[in-house]
């Protein structure tokens, strides 16, 4: 082992310092790489638990996971709890069964736990914080809301029906982004329809930066009734003008006619309730028929009696007869009711303005110019068209709709565009290839005057270089050579090969690499 350590030593001590600095490097990489790989396998992988936290929620889990000797991590400046990966589901599932995380606030598990003895107010103002804690959550649940708190107002319950007053809310929510006021009026009804009595105008909502989202006042809902109204209005307007555009551009072609819709509606809502009776339609609803016949016999003032037994009676008796008939008839009428609801956005009136753009024609000059001349559309073109136009927009005459079809040129500048004569000959081949001849044209000027010179003076720079650098070469520089060099006089080198005998004399272990690797090219 110790010869191993040694011969590691001799190679260190032997090899060049620009590869003991390469290997020093590699080294240090290798290393590197390797502590990497085995942190990296090692390293816990933690996922988030849950994000979005409040501060109240964000302090219940973690005081549960302390509790669990699990370890966690806070994210999102404490918003965001995150643990093990392999843990993630059971904590989950485990926080859930404990009701963690409560989202914020108290809600109705205030109930789970019942205190005796426990008065009325305190239970009517914990039905108020629950309610009040649960709104809230569900307004959470929003993209847009980082947070919310609802506040709830339950006036005193009075006997008197002059006395009470309705509920009123307000809600403060802490947005991430703006809400459109689609979003404002679903919290609005939201709150309004979860407490008792409450009304949408008396909800109000700001945000955090003190903006009124919604005031609940009357006018914020004239407002928005005006806003849809006219929404309703535009989008009315918009498909009918896409509907008698696109049949018409079909016809004229692609932007050749503009169309513009304009429309009336009545948006009040009326109720009329109707009787209608028909004094023709009468029918026999019962009939009653009484008939009564009496016959009356009177005696006269001689009157049978026991003085007078045999009396006359044929000559003093008197008989009366009655006979009436009542005949009753009740008839029924025909009666009718009617109930009709106008709906929302009549449409009083609507008025159509289409412009159609022409045809156009050419026409040659002697000396062969060529102008574009507009054409308008014959009458019968234009009563075809405003027939089209009254059926796709549904024309009615008792409405008073107006059309209006009208034809012109959409261009409406002085003159119209001129278009040149073909050009021939000589004119056609500079039209056509005169560009690229001046193009041409000026590559060959820039070379001839510019490139060209420029390229011999450097050659002529570097050939003056070349004879300095082999005068200063030769200047001063001798060689003893045979007896010449045993005199001691000196010779002057004249050849290649002389300078090279110099060289090889100067420096022998330059010389011998040299040699080697020219060999080693061989």
């Amino acid at each position: 082992m110790f010869q191993f350590f040694q011969q590691i030593r001799t190679i260190l001590v032997q090899m060049p310092l620009s590869r003991k600095i390469a290997m020093g490097a590699l080294l240090f990489v290798v290393i590197t790489l390797f502590g990497g790989i085995i942190f990296w396998s090692n390293m816990v992988e933690y996922r988030s638990l849950y994000s979005g936290l409040s501060p109240e929620d964000a302090s219940q889990v973690v005081t549960r996971l302390k509790d669990l000797k699990v370890p966690y991590k806070l994210e999102n400046g404490g918003t965001g709890v995150s643990v093990p990966a392999e843990k993630l589901y059971d904590l989950r599932l485990s926080m859930a069964s404990e009701g963690l995380p409560k989202g914020g606030g108290v809600g109705f598990e205030i109930f789970n736990k019942t205190e005796f003895g426990t008065t009325e107010f305190v239970q009517k103002l914990n039905f108020q914080r629950a309610l009040q804690g649960e709104l809230a959550r569900t307004i959470r649940e929003i993209d847009e809301v980082r947070d919310a708190r609802v506040l709830i107002v339950m006036p005193k319950d009075s006997v008197f029906v002059e006395e009470s007053k309705p509920p009123s809310a307000s809600v403060l929510l802490k947005l991430r982004k703006s809400l459109p006021q689609s979003q404002v009026n679903a919290i609005v009804h939201l709150v309004a329809s979860s407490v008792e009595a409450l009304t949408p105008d008396r909800v109000t909502v700001v945000d955090s930066r003190g903006k009124i989202l919604s005031s609940g006042m009357p006018e914020d809902a004239d407002k928005q009734l005006l806003n849809s109204q006219l929404a309703y209005k535009l989008a009315y307007e918009r498909n009918v003008t896409q509907r008698i555009q696109s049949m018409l551009e079909r016809i004229v072609g692609q932007g050749k006619c503009i169309v513009r819709v304009t429309v009336d509606m009545d948006f009040s809502r009326v109720d009329v309730s109707e009787e209608l009776y028909d004094p023709d339609g009468q029918v026999v609803r019962s009939r009653q028929n009484v008939s009564e016949k009496s016959d009356k016999t009177n005696v006269g003032p001689d009157k049978i009696s026991s003085v007078n037994p045999l009396a006359d009676l044929d000559a003093n008796q008197r008989t009366e007869s009655q006979e009436r008939n009542d005949d009753t008839i009740n008839y029924e009428i025909s009666r009718t009711t009617r109930r009709t609801t106008r709906p929302l956005g009549d449409v009083t009136r609507l008025s159509v303005a289409a412009v159609l753009d022409g045809t156009y024609t050419t026409e040659t000059a002697e000396d062969g110019t060529r102008t574009r001349k507009y054409q308008p559309r014959s009458p019968e073109e234009m009563q075809l068209f405003s027939t089209i136009v009254r059926q796709a927009m549904g024309y009615s005459a008792d409405r008073e709709d107006q059309v209006s079809v009208e034809s012109m040129p959409f261009t409406m500048e002085e003159g119209w565009e001129i278009e040149k004569a073909p050009l021939t000959g000589v004119d056609k081949l500079v039209e056509d290839y005169g560009k690229m001849g001046i193009n041409l044209l000026a590559v060959l000027l820039i070379f001839l005057f510019v490139v060209r010179p420029l390229i011999r003076t450097l050659r002529d720079v570097g050939e003056r270089e070349a004879e300095d650098l082999l005068e200063e070469e030769d200047e001063g520089v001798t060689v003893s050579i045979g007896a010449e060099a045993l005199a001691g006089g000196p010779v002057r080198e004249g050849t290649p090969q002389d300078r090279a005998m110099r060289l090889v004399r100067e420096d022998i272990d330059k010389a011998a690499n040299i040699i080697k690797g020219w060999l080693g090219e061989e």
